[in-house]
């Protein structure tokens, strides 16, 4: 290592890069580290000298020969600590990289959003969803935190796997397409997987894992992970903007329009809770037109609380 570059390094006057070169110089070989101990040993007694001479005008009579035994150990000392320092410095602040940052997107009631990670990956959030991503994926395994409900479609990395967490389970990929809804408020999780393969880690027991092959789902009912076969899309098209229902209980939707549209809704007409419907319907036409359109084939009626936080049908 050039003498002229350490000599810099050691009064703080080198370069960004050159105090890069000296510590990767360092690391390389203990013969390096040595001779680095060397020419700091060499430098400080230059120091030494320059105060020396400086203060030899107006001192030489004071004790000239003890200060300079007490500053060569003060410097003896200091020495290893320099070099330790140094080391330790460039380890953990150069060499350590800068936190990812992370971004946050929530979706309000009756909205959608559809977004492209940074690998490609293309996601849909439902409304009253949260996702949770990095702004690049620097990790050995790409990892997502999410709440609500999203479509995955996710870019192949055979090398970096696609994790989604969730309260009560992690979802492994490849490259895939499925659909995760994870409800916190109300420990509801369902994965149901389109194309390609997924693994299911619960939180609670991480040693049972579930393998899903294509058109398969998996469902947490009644305390266990039921799996089943997915027979219809329908339930998956809300990416496109749409609310499809087949034969479910009025309560059960009503229930669905109550994640949707961030609203409470009342039944006091118990008759309707074990009324079947089925339709297609666009979220962006609102709740009310919806009740409106429901209301043609069975009768009932319905209205709002003052601050329009609630909904009563009766």
């Amino acid at each position: 290592m050039d003498r002229k570059v350490l000599q810099r390094f050691f009064a703080g006057t080198a370069s960004f890069e050159e105090e890069e070169a000296v510590c990767n110089w360092v690391d390389a070989s203990d013969e390096n580290r040595e001779e680095l101990i060397r020419e700091r040993k060499y430098f400080d007694i230059l120091l030494l000298r320059r105060t020396g001479e400086s203060d030899m005008a107006s001192s030489v009579r004071r004790f000239r020969l003890f200060s300079v035994i007490r500053e060569s150990l003060k410097i003896a000392v200091a020495i290893s600590i320099l070099v330790v320092s140094t080391l330790y410095i460039y380890n953990n602040a150069v060499k350590t990289a800068p936190p990812i940052a992370m971004n946050k997107i929530v979706v309000p009631p009756g909205q959608r959003v559809n977004i492209i990670l940074s690998d490609g990956t293309n996601v849909w959030l439902n409304a009253c969803s949260e996702m949770i991503y990095p702004g690049s994926f620097t990790q050995e395994s790409r990892n997502v935190s999410l709440k609500g409900e999203a479509y995955f479609d996710v870019s192949k990395d055979a090398k970096h796997p696609f994790v989604v967490q969730t309260k009560k389970c992690d979802i492994k990929v490849l490259g895939t397409k499925f659909n995760v809804q994870a409800d916190e408020q109300d420990n509801e999780f369902s994965a149901a997987l389109l194309e390609g393969s997924i693994e299911l880690t619960d939180k609670i027991k991480p040693d049972a894992k579930i393998q899903l092959s294509p058109m398969t789902k998996a469902e947490w009912k009644n305390g266990e992970m039921v799996i089943d076969s997915i027979r219809n899309l329908d339930d998956y098209r809300w990416k496109e903007g749409l609310i499809c229902f087949e034969n479910i209980r009025f309560a059960d939707l009503m229930e669905r329009f109550e994640r949707t549209y961030d609203i409470r809704i009342i039944i006091q007409n118990k008759k309707l809770n074990d009324y079947k419907c089925s339709g297609k319907c666009r979220i962006s036409d609102g709740v009310d037109f919806i009740l409106q359109v429901l209301q043609r084939s069975t009768h009932f009626t319905f209205s709002r609380n003052d601050d329009n936080t609630v909904i009563y049908i009766k």
